[in-house]
């Protein structure tokens, strides 16, 4: 990360990054995503049971399980090291979609995946981030088209704001000028949200949330046998979970 880039990751809680990926990379993906669209999600995700009613499926939760080539976005040489610097170099796997925001999608609520932290999740000039999220756009998203959206800066917020049924905050940031191949990272403190699709278009993401070292994997998204076998050894590490299932870290002392 450049000084910049760490001073905005800082104070805002999300870096977008312009142009990561290259148009023969996503002729390439689109391939990739034409095809796992096609998979059997019963029989993919018969192994996680109950659990299963924690996956989003808009299209393909584990995305990876699907088809491992898409582990490729687990350590793409163009984002690992902005993802190092966030989280350490011995990141861990969360989850992982293949998620699209379809034509009519009414927008959802605002959440969180992490409490606010008084410093923003640094300290002694290091990040601690315990869950970063990727998006690698994978369409061009303008305004009306599903926008992704966060409240910059709510990743270090000391004072309560009502949520519910609102579909806007105060010091919002709407993603509105997204380009095909852009990278967007944000901070899981920050509150986020969907806005809805009145376009006939369909935004396309592939997501991978990730964590630090100790970081457990989210319920349902744990990796078949074969897909850690099926992997690069850097890949199988990041998908080689130390601890269980997810829980958010006590940073209280930090």
């Amino acid at each position: 990360m450049t000084p910049d880039e760490r001073f905005a990751f800082d104070v805002q809680g999300y870096l977008h990054l312009r142009h990561v990926l290259s148009p023969a990379e996503l002729a390439e993906y689109a391939g990739w995503m034409a095809e796992v669209e096609k998979v059997d999600l019963d029989a993919l995700q018969a192994d996680v049971g109950g659990e299963r009613s924690k996956q989003i499926n808009r299209p393909v939760s584990r995305v990876i399980d699907a088809d491992h080539r898409f582990a490729r976005f687990l350590d793409h040489s163009m984002v690992v090291p902005y993802v190092r610097e966030m989280l350490g170099d011995n990141y861990r796997h969360i989850d992982n979609e293949l998620y699209y925001t379809y034509p009519g999608y009414p927008g959802g609520p605002w959440h969180r995946g992490l409490r606010p932290h008084p410093t923003g999740h640094v300290v002694n000039e290091k990040f601690i981030c315990p869950m970063v999220k990727v998006f690698y756009c994978m369409s061009d998203v303008g305004p009306g088209e599903g926008e992704f959206e966060v409240v910059p800066g709510s990743h270090r917020a000391q004072f309560e704001v009502e949520v519910d049924q609102r579909r806007d905050l105060p010091a919002q940031h709407v993603f509105n000028d997204v380009a095909a191949g852009d990278v967007i990272l944000f901070n899981e403190g920050l509150f986020h949200n969907g806005r809805a699709n009145a376009s006939q278009k369909t935004r396309k993401i592939i997501i991978m949330n990730l964590g630090r070292q100790d970081a457990g994997v989210w319920v349902g998204y744990t990796p078949k046998p074969a897909t850690l076998a099926a992997v690069t050894g850097e890949q199988r590490r990041i998908l080689s979970n130390v601890t269980g299932v997810w829980r958010e870290p006590d940073l209280s002392r930090s």
